[in-house]
C-alpha cells in the first residue's frame, strides 16, 4: 500500500487550516504527524480518511485516486481521540460494528480480543471497562476489517500518564508485529520517538520538516522544531571569519559563509561542563536549582542577557562561578 496526499489546502470559513500539504506513505511504515494543538493535524487525517473533503489537492492510493472515495470504500481503520464507542453495544459488537454478519465469526473475536488483551470482555459493555479496555475496545474494531491503513488521532489523551505509557507500549508493540502501515496524529514527541520510522512537523498548516525521527530531533531547521521537541540552547552569533562565529558566551570554530546575526542551536545534553583547559564557550552560574538526581543550571553570559539551561549531575560549583563549557562544534546547527 502506497499513499500520497499531493497539494492538499482546506478553509473552514475565512480560516486557512491546510496550506498545500503535501506527504507520501509506504507500505508498512508508522509516520508520527505532530505539532501544536490547531495547526491542521486532525483535518489532515479526516481528509485522507475520507470523513471531509479537501478544497483542493488529491489523494493517491496505490497509484488510484480515491479523493471523493466514501470513508468505507478506503477501508482505513481510525481510532478517534474520543474513542466513539457505542454504550448500548457489547465489546463484541462494537468490534464487528462495520463487519458484515457473515464475517463476524467466534474464531475472529478471539483473534481480536487475544491481540489486544481483551480476552474474557466480548460481554462487557464500554462502562464496565477501564479506559486503557476501552482504548483496546477502539483498536480492536480498526482493526477488525483488516485495514489498509491505520489512522491513530490522539489515542491516548484520555489517559492518565501511568495509563498511557502502558498502553501506548502495548499498542505500539503489536502495530511492530502486525506491520500495518499507520498514521499516528500525536502532540507528543515521546510517542513518535517510541515507534515511528518517519516524522512529519506541521505548523499553521504547512509541513515544516519531515525524516527519521532521530534526526528531526538532533537536525532541526528551525527554533520552532527544536522547541516543539524539548529543551534546546539557541544562541545569537556573528560571523568573526570564514572559520568562527562569535557568541556571547565565547567563539565556536564552525565554518559559515554568512556575514549577518545568526541562531546557533544545539542540543543541552551535548554541552559538558569542562576545564579552563578544554573549553569554548563560558559563563556566570545565576541559579541552580536541586532536581533530584540533576541540578540544573542557569549559566549567564558576561556581554549580554543570554542564558544556557543547562542539566547536569551532582554539580560542585555554586552560583556566582564562572564555568566552563564544551560544545562539540560539529553538533552546532546555524538556522537561517
Amino acid at each position: 500500500m502506497n499513499l500520497s496526499v499531493e497539494h492538499i489546502n482546506k478553509s473552514f470559513e475565512n480560516t486557512r487550516v491546510l496550506d498545500d500539504v503535501t506527504l507520501d506513505i509506504q507500505k508498512g511504515e508508522i509516520l508520527s504527524l505532530t505539532g501544536e494543538s490547531g495547526c491542521g493535524k486532525s483535518t489532515l487525517l479526516r481528509i485522507i480518511s475520507g470523513l471531509e473533503m479537501p478544497d483542493s489537492g488529491r489523494i493517491i492510493l496505490n497509484d488510484e485516486e480515491i479523493t471523493n472515495w466514501s470513508p468505507e470504500k478506503r477501508k482505513f481503520g481510525f481510532v478517534f481521540q474520543n474513542l466513539s464507542l457505542f454504550p448500548h453495544l457489547t465489546v463484541r459488537d462494537n468490534i464487528f460494528y462495520a463487519i458484515r454478519k457473515k464475517d463476524q465469526s467466534n474464531s475472529k473475536l478471539t483473534k481480536l480480543t487475544d491481540m489486544t488483551g481483551l480476552k474474557g470482555l466480548a460481554t462487557r459493555y464500554p462502562h464496565e471497562l477501564s479506559g486503557g479496555q476501552q482504548q483496546r475496545v477502539a483498536l480492536a474494531r480498526a482493526l477488525a476489517i483488516n485495514p489498509q491503513l491505520l489512522i491513530l488521532d490522539e489515542p491516548f489523551s484520555s489517559l492518565d500518564e501511568l495509563l498511557k505509557a502502558k498502553i501506548r507500549e502495548e499498542i505500539f508493540d503489536l502495530l511492530r508485529t502486525l506491520e500495518i502501515t499507520t498514521i499516528l496524529v500525536s502532540h507528543q514527541a515521546s510517542d513518535a520517538f517510541l515507534i515511528a520510522n518517519k516524522l512529519i512537523v506541521m505548523r499553521q498548516g504547512k509541513i515544516q520538516q519531515v525524516g527519521r525521527p532521530a534526526d528531526v530531533y538532533q537536525n532541526p531547521i528551525s527554533p520552532y522544531v527544536s522547541d516543539f521537541f524539548g529543551a534546546s540552547v539557541i544562541l545569537t552569533g556573528k560571523n568573526v571569519n570564514d572559520n568562527s562565529i562569535h557568541t556571547s558566551f565565547g567563539t565556536l570554530k564552525i565554518a559559515n559563509d554568512r556575514v549577518d546575526d545568526l541562531q546557533l542551536f544545539v542540543r543541552p545534553e551535548n554541552i559538558k561542563i569542562t576545564t579552563l583547559n578544554d573549553y569554548n564557550l563560558s559563563g556566570r552560574i545565576l541559579k541552580k536549582e536541586f532536581k533530584g538526581p540533576h541540578d540544573v543550571l542557569r549559566i549567564g553570559s558576561e556581554n549580554s542577557n543570554e542564558y544556557i539551561s543547562l542539566e547536569t549531575e551532582r554539580c560542585m560549583h555554586e552560583v556566582g562561578e564562572t564555568i566552563y563549557l564544551k560544545v562539540p562544534e560539529e553538533l552546532v546547527q546555524i538556522f537561517k
